[in-house]
């Protein structure tokens, strides 16, 4: 039997891997359940966008179709369409034409797309982590801000916007997103995303709810803000932060709690305290200076059991948000930031399907990870990347049988995209010359 629907992919993936092993139905544990059926009917159900029509591509299946935009990055719409088999009929040969498909998305919206992300970020990023994943029992959490291009139309430009510089508007409309990233798995917990012409702080207000309980969240300068640290510390129980100090901080110490270590006063400018009322005329943070000059602020008020040093060395962590946001354009794009889709509501429909890709992707690979006792992190993304994909290039020409145990050879087989552990290495900032492309001649002065 030919293998075309995804749906049978799933049902086929859990009939295989019941077999090697009990499920936990609050850890999703084989791949065969990232994605289950009843989760994508939910979030259509959800949204009102459940097809009533039988079409050649009824609703699930656009879905699994933003998705493979974002997994097959240089095929053609219809080309992905074949190649997972999503079309309803009785001959493989039959695809719907591409404008078909471009008004099945139109169809779709967003929104289904944004609830099913939210559905499997909740299940996937509450899992438990090793104690080497936590920071002294907190979940290690980074935000931080990327930018994506877009096709240049006027109605993106509209919608949208684009970069200034001095030499005029920038060449592409730009989406400017904010992603809170689990620093251990890599796996996005929430994200928020519009015009590039509003800020990262203001997109960051919209992931305040989003970070659990007992986590420490890292930031850089740009998102330090009384009215944003504050809502994010008291948004629940043990939700602490920690950023770099900006070199034009004002404060005052109320009480020393060690060498480089207080307990600082800040004031709140009038601008804030405008804007935000409830703001009071000061608040208070622990400031951390380092013998190298550098400056840390955060939450952790308590000196034991958070050792300044400590805290120090763990702002750190914040550079896997970045490794994370190169791993979706460089791996997943090609290079190639330009998304594909021509229109703006399509164009936020894309992006929450590349969520949901690199999500699937940063799943497995946790999985796969925990079962060989490395990190996540230890694996190469590019190289898993490419296997998963190749898996469901040919998914299609198996049996149903036959694909599962293709991805559990893949996770047998997994050691071969180890990585060597990480170095401890400082990399200080330092202008290098820039190379001439001809050799300078001097000027004879005779």
């Amino acid at each position: 039997m030919v293998f075309h629907e995804p749906l049978a992919l799933i049902s086929a993936l859990q009939a295989n891997f019941d077999a090697v092993g009990d499920l936990s139905p609050a850890a999703f544990d084989r791949f065969s359940q990232l994605i289950p059926a009843a989760w994508i009917e939910q979030a259509l159900q959800a949204t009102g966008t459940t097809s009533l029509r039988r079409r050649r591509l009824p609703a699930e299946r656009l879905i699994w179709l933003v998705i493979g935009l974002a997994l097959f990055r240089n095929e053609p719409i219809w080309h992905i369409v074949r190649q997972l088999g999503l079309a309803l009929g009785t001959e493989a040969q039959v695809v719907p034409v591409p404008s078909a498909t471009v008004q099945g998305r139109q169809r779709l919206g967003e929104a289904p797309l944004a609830h099913l992300f939210d559905q499997l970020s909740r299940a996937w990023c509450t899992a438990p982590l090793p104690t080497a994943g936590l920071f002294h029992g907190l979940r290690l959490l980074a935000v931080d801000g990327v930018v994506w291009s877009t096709p240049d139309t006027a109605e993106h430009r509209d919608v949208f916007g684009a970069g200034r510089s001095q030499h005029g508007e920038g060449s592409w409309p730009q989406v400017r997103a904010v992603c809170l990233m689990d620093v251990h798995t890599h796996l996005i917990r929430a994200a928020a995303f519009g015009a590039y012409t509003t800020g990262e702080l203001s997109y960051a207000h919209d992931l305040v709810t989003a970070a659990p309980d007992d986590s420490l969240t890292i930031f850089d300068r740009a998102y330090y803000s009384a009215a944003f640290l504050l809502a994010w510390q008291h948004a629940g129980e043990q939700r602490h932060w920690l950023m770099r100090a900006k070199s034009s901080l004002r404060y005052e110490v109320i009480r020393p709690l060690g060498e480089g270590d207080a307990w600082v006063r800040l004031p709140v400018s009038p601008q804030a305290r405008r804007q935000h009322p409830q703001l009071p005329t000061f608040w208070e943070a622990r400031l951390i200076l380092c013998p190298s000059g550098r400056r840390y602020l955060t939450s952790l008020a308590d000196a034991v059991r958070y050792p300044a040093d400590q805290v120090a060395v763990c702002y750190r962590e914040r550079w896997e948000i970045e490794l994370g946001f190169r791993d979706i354009k460089q791996a997943m794009q090609a290079n190639d930031t330009v998304l594909r889709s021509k229109r703006p509501e399509l164009v936020r429909q894309e992006i929450w399907g590349l969520l949901i890709a690199y999500n699937l992707l940063r799943w497995e690979m946790h999985q796969t990870a925990g079962e060989l006792g490395v990190p996540p992190t230890r694996l190469s993304f590019q190289g898993f990347t490419r296997a998963i994909v190749a898996e469901l290039r040919y998914a299609p020409l198996e049996t149903p049988g036959a694909f599962p145990k293709r991805l559990a050879r893949l996770r047998q087989q997994a050691h071969i995209y180890l990585l060597p552990a990480r170095r401890q290495r400082s990399c200080p900032r330092e202008v290098k010359r820039r190379p001439h492309k001809y050799p300078t001649k001097n000027a004879s002065l005779s």
